[in-house]
């Protein structure tokens, strides 16, 4: 292992990783207890204009936050801790292009299940918890804070961070210190707990299922950009279903 306690830069490392980790699985389980109520930084009082301005800076802030702490630690932790060059950082993430026909390939297969699971846990979750299952989105809190063309940005560059964490980084070190199982079922389970900071558990367990699916299909193609795609076009997917149901009037 590379990581040595003695370096400064190692322990620096280790202390950014720990971070992202507090962000996005503890501070989730710490939400379920505490919720905080994000939504109440808007005011009835606001004009258009400061609404606007608001929202876009809460847009700036959400992708900064995800690159700093999905990306940009991982790659200090290559970088200080293995000594990696960027070229080694892709290649250590599966970011390749090679067979890349192949891997979209078996994106649009998992993409086929992703759906599948995802209407099946909706509706034995309805089923058990008595609940509609368009009570179970999390979109509509999202569209208090953010306009349509704004949830669409996020769907889309979010995936790319949480893909390059996940299934990039965590997989990778999880799987080099255990094997592959071990590393699919642990990046899957932290995903899903990183969901939980949306409005329903339910949420999280959808999340679970996804990432394990994403995290085989990873293994399966030794390709990243096989589940960014997959999970690109499943959010996209979804948020587009949900507006159209919404226009028809379902």
């Amino acid at each position: 292992m590379d990581f040595r306690i003695t370096k400064p830069t190692h322990v620096f490392a280790f202390l950014c990783v720990c971070g992202s980790l507090f962000l996005f699985v503890l501070l989730p389980i710490l939400s379920v207890f505490f919720p905080l109520n994000i939504t109440s930084v808007y005011s009835e009082s606001m004009s258009d204009a400061m609404r606007l301005a608001l929202e876009v800076f809460l847009v700036l802030f959400q992708f900064g936050f995800v690159f700093i702490f999905l990306i940009l630690v991982p790659i200090l932790w290559y970088v200080l801790v293995n000594h990696s060059s960027l070229r080694e950082v892709w290649a250590r993430l599966q970011l390749r292009r090679d067979n890349l026909s192949t891997a979209l390939v078996w994106s649009v297969i998992a993409i086929v299940v992703a759906f599948a699971v995802s209407i099946a846990i909706g509706v034995l979750y309805s089923y058990l918890m008595n609940v509609n299952a368009e009570d179970l989105s999390n979109i509509p809190d999202l569209q208090t804070m953010f306009s349509t063309p704004s949830l669409y940005l996020i769907v889309i560059i979010q995936p790319f961070c949480e893909e390059f964490f996940f299934r990039g980084f965590l997989l990778d070190k999880i799987t080099t210190m255990s094997t592959p199982v071990i590393g699919i079922l642990l990046t899957s389970i932290l995903f899903g707990i990183s969901h939980l900071t949306y409005t329903y558990a339910y949420t999280a367990v959808i999340a679970m299922f996804l990432g394990l699916i994403f995290a085989v299909l990873v293994v399966k193609t030794k390709n990243l950009y096989a589940a960014i795609f997959a999970h690109t076009v499943l959010n996209v997917t979804s948020l587009t279903l949900y507006f159209l149901g919404k226009s028809l009037g379902f």
